[in-house]
């Protein structure tokens, strides 16, 4: 394997692959599966998961006679978080506090009898920096804060509350209004 540093960002400028390793954090999957969540037709799925297993980034083994992939390393995925990390310094995210009233903007009529205490506006973003900024936002959260999360990325809305019960927080709820922005209510444990 001759795998250099060029060639190792040159697979995650592409945003497809991004959301493939952001798929393969949470568990192994097969190509079919990753197409189904992405909707995106198979032989492109399966093109690029055969391009990043050739270059070391993705190991694969079949049980059954499927094919699954997963990481060859954890440093790859450490690797996207810093890159995050990174990116959100710069773009100086940050959640708006709603004691202050606001977040009555971003509320709307969502029947929703839970107010939040921070909201998180993570509209024009794309997988997985949402999901990133909501965990950081959550571990400098006060215990039993509750934490509302824009996003208007499909799979970020799937993932988020997938990945915050995972870690041990409660999601309270998710609304999708008729704009196509979801609103993801998360009480931090």
């Amino acid at each position: 394997m001759n795998l250099k540093l060029p060639d190792l960002f040159k697979v995650f400028a592409n945003q497809t692959r991004i959301e493939i390793a952001t798929l393969i954090v949470d568990n192994c999957m097969t190509a079919s599966e990753i197409s189904e969540r992405l909707q995106t037709d198979l032989s492109t799925i399966y093109r690029h998961l055969q391009h990043m297993k050739k270059l070391g980034i993705l190991n694969s083994n079949f049980s059954k006679g499927v094919e699954r992939f997963d990481f060859s390393s954890p440093r790859i995925y450490r690797l996207l978080e810093e890159a995050i990390a990174f990116i959100s310094e710069k773009k100086e995210y940050r959640s708006l506090d709603c004691s202050e009233g606001i977040c009555r903007y971003y509320l709307g009529e969502t029947g929703v009898d839970v107010k939040p205490d921070l909201l998180l506006d993570m509209r024009g973003e794309s997988c997985p920096v949402p999901d990133m900024q909501t965990k950081v936002t959550l571990s400098e959260m006060e215990e039993g804060k509750v934490l509302l999360v824009i996003v208007d990325y499909p799979l970020s809305g799937e993932r988020i509350p997938v990945f915050v019960q995972r870690e041990g927080h409660e999601f309270l709820k998710k609304i999708v209004d008729d704009y196509g922005d979801i609103k993801i209510y998360i009480r931090r444990k």
